[in-house]
């Protein structure tokens, strides 16, 4: 839906519907959080946890999760007898950071390379007494460090890992200070600080300890060649790591290394505080700031760097664990466009809602989206009992957006130049000439309820019908590219597919048709149910439910429109999933073949996924932004009478 990538740190999923779009409300004046006091104003980037509990006693509205799956919030490395509601809610402030350390400014050639040498926990201290209490009893139970040293009048507390897990020490060089190097074939992930982090345990007010990871069984001997990559160890993520702890006023701040805490401190003697970056504290305006369980800040090219820095650390083993990678030219587009990204998420009485928003460096009015009065009209077309939409419209024009976006940017040339190929291979057709051109109007794909077609023939219990629905001011070039396509198929098919006109309700629409075994089967079938809209469908008679409306709209779906009330008016579109139809396709599909022995487990999966009612996002535009708006719709706790 976003017309170019977005590099973030911070990802927004989730969204909430209410009755009326949503309008610009000016936001509460709120003091910064007291650790974004501590954070220099180059800070690349962090997220924000609200630690307040009476926040996260509203998440116990919804249908909850088993105990044995809420991942506790915890400090790296606590010891076990440290329990979070007796040992660190009594001291702890409202918000807790998880934040990248900038360099300091003097050190000109140090770079973040890693999570590990770059990533820092902040969480304040609102009652000194009882966090002396917690940090002697961490003391007693950890041990006592071994190095308890000042740096520039901050106390810094370190512990070192086991010797089994101890990295060797690098060379020096003389380009990098202080941040050492993975070993060879370790993950850059961020297994050791940022994993270990969620959220859940604020609202529960306990640590849980979480369950040990399986031990994979050892493999054959073999000689692996170099060609081969090597396949990071899951026990890596469990295994206790080294620590340090600096004793910043007001606030703690815990790290991998101690490296990484003086970076922080000589940042912070250099610079302002983030809480008086003027982009910073446009993120803190955000008319949801005081309610959110999470938020989010990046710096867009500092982030840049950083992930650019990490993919040309990185081994090949990273991507298993979907490491992104972008080429230098995507990142120089990107910092040219944007200069911060920012991300809240909060609760309202549907569920979970989430909006991000990527800043331009300068105002881009003509990006805007345009309000239309007969916006998003696809979806009175489209069926009620959809299981997932996607619309939006002016394809031609979200193209020529793209190819504008790669100019400079070799690789995605090459792979749009490939799919090019693809397509004409395919199809008989320029994707460009043929097609893109006339795809002004609306578009929607969409995935409903249906019997007979492409998927009942290939599995009669399969009642599937996909439809791809576009809006043209230019019927005749669509029908000429329909024309094109329908003899190419021909042609390829040497005589086992007829191109058949048929007509529905006195509309004439055309079939791709084969036999099997005597009976004729429709495979495609497209047609248009208006003078400017063209529908194609998996057949004949998925073509049938829609032509020319279906019985009841998607847009009068209440489901749907608890989806998708809230999002911001004018949008460029909405994905949306009816996750209660979408589930209820798939365990009347699986179930049945399901052994008996699993029947527990999947009564747990049911409840846990089917508190899940929709999920739903939306995308628009204004001159200062791109944003993403998005909802999950969840299922409140039954209420006992």
């Amino acid at each position: 839906m976003f017309r170019r990538v977005s590099v973030s740190f911070l990802v927004a999923v989730a969204v909430t519907p209410s009755c009326a779009p949503v309008r610009a409300v000016p936001a509460p004046q709120l003091s910064p959080p007291a650790v974004t006091t501590v954070l220099p104003a180059n800070t690349p980037g962090l997220v924000l946890v609200n630690a307040t509990p009476a926040v996260w006693s509203e998440v116990d509205r919804f249908n909850p999760l088993p105990e044995s799956l809420r991942t506790p919030l915890k400090i790296p490395f606590l010891p076990a007898k440290i329990d979070f509601t007796q040992h660190i809610q009594p001291w702890l402030g409202d918000e807790v950071a998880i934040a990248l350390v900038p360099t300091a400014g003097s050190i000109e050639r140090s770079v973040l390379q890693t999570l590990d040498a770059s990533a820092v926990l902040l969480a304040p201290i609102k009652d000194r007494d009882r966090f002396d209490t917690f940090l002697n009893k961490f003391k007693a139970t950890r041990g006592k460090p071994e190095v308890e040293r000042e740096y520039k009048g901050i106390t810094i507390l370190q512990w070192t890992a086991p010797a089994e897990d101890k990295p060797s020490k690098p060379e020096p060089d003389s380009t990098t200070r202080r941040i050492q190097p993975l070993p060879t074939g370790q993950s850059t992930q961020p297994h050791s600080l940022l994993l270990p982090w969620t959220v859940a345990s604020v609202s529960q007010g306990k640590v849980v300890k979480p369950a040990p990871l399986p031990k994979a069984t050892p493999p054959e001997p073999s000689t692996p060649t170099e060609a081969e990559p090597a396949v990071p160890d899951p026990s890596e993520f469990s295994k206790p790591r080294g620590l340090a702890i600096a004793l910043l006023p007001g606030n703690i701040a815990i790290a991998v290394q101690a490296d990484t805490l003086e970076d922080l401190i000589d940042a912070r003697s250099e610079n302002t505080p983030l809480a008086q970056n003027p982009l910073f504290q446009r993120t803190l305006r955000h008319s949801q700031t005081g309610r959110s369980l999470l938020m989010g800040y990046g710096d867009v090219a500092k982030i840049a760097k950083f992930v650019l820095a990490i993919a040309k650390a990185a081994p090949s083993s990273a991507e298993l664990f979907g490491f992104p990678t972008f080429s230098e030219g995507q990142l120089r587009s990107l910092t040219k466009l944007y200069d911060t990204a920012d991300a809240h998420i909060w609760l309202q009485p549907e569920g979970l809602r989430s909006q991000s928003n990527f800043y331009y460096t300068t105002p881009q009015p003509d990006k805007a989206t345009i309000l239309s009065p007969d916006a998003n009209q696809l979806l009175t077309r489209l069926p009620a009992t959809t299981y997932l939409s996607a619309n939006s419209r002016n394809f031609k024009r979200q193209w020529q957006t793209a190819l504008d976006s790669v100019q400079d940017d070799l690789p995605n040339q090459l792979a749009i130049a490939s799919l090019r190929n693809s397509f004409r291979k395919a199809t008989g057709l320029d994707p460009e000439k043929d097609v893109i051109s006339w795809m002004d109007g609306e578009y929607a794909l969409f995935f409903f309820p249906t019997t007979g077609g492409l998927f009942n023939y290939f599995y009669n219990k399969l009642n599937l019908g996909v439809g791809l629905m576009i809006q043209t001011s230019d019927r005749p070039a669509a029908e000429a590219a329909l024309k094109k396509l329908d003899q190419f198929v021909k042609a390829q098919a040497k005589g086992e597919v007829a191109i058949v006109p048929r007509r529905i309700k006195g509309q004439p629409i055309v079939s791709w048709e084969g036999k099997e075994k005597g009976k004729v089967i429709s495979i495609l079938s497209h047609g248009w149910v208006d003078d400017k809209t063209l529908l194609l469908t998996t057949g004949v008679q998925p073509m049938a439910t829609l032509n020319p409306k279906p019985y009841l709209p998607l847009d009068r779906n209440y489901t749907f429109q608890t989806a998708t009330a809230s999002f911001p008016i004018p949008n460029e579109g909405y994905y949306y999933i009816n996750m209660g139809a979408t589930l209820s396709f798939f365990y009347n599909l699986l179930l049945p073949s399901v052994p008996e022995i699993y029947a527990s487990y999947v009564q747990e999966a049911q409840r846990i996924v089917g508190s899940v009612r929709s999920i739903s996002t939306s995308n628009s535009t204004t001159a200062q932004a791109e944003r993403m708006d998005g909802l999950w719709v969840l299922t409140p706790v039954k209420q006992p009478k």
